[in-house]
């Protein structure tokens, strides 16, 4: 018996460690595996050669159509010497100079779009790993209870199937001792698979050679100093996205302007002895306006099409930042219950359940549910907790998916 009651008395000691911390600091295990995820994660990567891919057309806003080059013989183009002219010639067409300026600011505004819809993808990978990161803390945590949990339930249905064999006890006593220690086994058992899967989970999104490894025993409700990212990086993108639209439009209007074509010749035939050289100049005007008039008409509904979704977005993405703000405020409501009442009121049942038990006041099966009661008031910090914590990430990083 005292063997029992020193091996009880070790367990429960660690039931309430590490549950109740409220700062926030530098995590630099979580950031380095952010940092890996960066240099690893292909979707990622993705996005970053989708912006040099976008960089690099830019120079595509100054690109000319080809040059033609051209050997004539016509026998009514006579020279001095009434003889046909053999002519070579260059020939080269070029857009008005202003719709090259107007292509390369939407290249460039397309450019910019990229960089925005990168720097979201990024944040986006920050918080997944985050959320997988809080899991996991918070697995470990909920498996360390589950242990203690698992080992009194299995000492009381040692102590039940003993029991019955002295006939101290009738089966209906064993067999619920025995059953519920198979449910808090089984349900420990779970536990460790849902770990395991979100280490797979966060191998995936880091994409190392080996799965993470996370020793972090603590869950701490978050806090950072500085501002939300997310919301700004989504008004970032949706400017950019505005911009690319306008200056398209722009580009149409400047797409009536005449193109300019230039042409260089040269001729000359045998007995002349001397090259006749001329030029010519002209402009490609449209006859028929309706496919001008078409695609600046739609160049204009794009714009007023986007104008109408982005203001859909805002009004979403205020919503969405007053709904994570109320679920804040649901979370911090049970944590204050746990820090003003649950936390005492577990220490006081632990307190008095190890008094009571080794004063012979009750017996162990009494003792194990007190003890229950102690990890079931622990476990439910541990979920507002998380939860907490996974709200103020998806604020923080604005995980707003329209």
């Amino acid at each position: 018996m005292r063997n029992r009651h020193i091996r009880i008395l070790a367990l429960t000691s660690l039931i309430l460690l590490g549950t109740s911390v409220y700062s926030q600091n530098v995590n630099t295990e979580l950031s380095d595996l952010i940092e890996q995820a960066f240099n690893n994660n292909k979707g990622l990567k993705s996005y970053q050669l989708q912006v040099e891919s976008a960089k690099a057309y830019m120079g595509t806003a100054y690109d000319f159509n080809k040059t033609s080059v051209y050997y004539g013989y016509d026998e009514n183009n006579i020279a001095r010497n009434d003889k046909a002219l053999r002519v070579f010639g260059i020939e080269q067409t070029f857009l008005f100079p202003t719709v090259y300026g107007a292509q390369h600011t939407v290249y460039k505004s397309q450019w910019e779009q990229k960089k925005a819809l990168y720097e979201i993808e990024k944040n986006k990978l920050r918080l997944d790993i985050s959320q997988l990161y809080e899991d996991i803390v918070y697995l470990r945590n909920k498996e360390k209870l589950y242990m203690h949990l698992d080992t009194l339930y299995a000492e009381f249905s040692r102590a039940g199937n003993r029991r019955f064999e002295l006939g101290e006890s009738n089966y209906l006593e064993k067999i619920t001792a025995t059953a519920k220690s198979k449910q808090i086994h089984t349900t420990l058992v779970q536990l460790i698979s849902r770990k395991r899967a979100s280490y797979e989970q966060l191998k995936a999104l880091v994409q190392s050679d080996e799965i993470p490894q996370i020793n972090k025993d603590d869950l701490e409700l978050l806090y950072f100093d500085d501002a939300s990212i997310g919301r700004g990086l989504q008004t970032e993108y949706m400017e950019r996205v505005s911009r690319t639209y306008q200056s398209q439009m722009k580009l149409q209007n400047h797409n009536w302007l005449p193109d300019i074509n230039i042409e260089l010749f040269t001729g000359t035939n045998r007995g002349l002895g001397y090259y006749q050289n001329g030029f010519q100049i002209g402009v490609s005007i449209p006859l028929f306006f309706s496919g001008n008039i078409a695609k600046k008409k739609t160049a204009k509904l794009d714009l007023l099409s986007w104008e109408d979704e982005r203001s859909n977005k805002e009004i979403k993405m205020e919503r969405f930042y007053m709904q994570k703000q109320a679920e804040l405020d649901q979370h911090k409501e049970m944590i204050r219950y746990y820090n003003e009442n649950g936390k005492n009121l577990s220490q006081e049942i632990l307190k008095t359940a190890e008094m009571s038990y080794k004063n012979g006041e009750i017996d162990f099966f009494q003792y194990i549910q007190s003890m229950e009661n102690v990890i079931t008031i622990e476990l439910d910090y541990l979920e507002s907790v998380l939860s907490y914590n996974k709200s103020y990430l998806e604020l923080y990083y604005f995980n707003f998916n329209d």
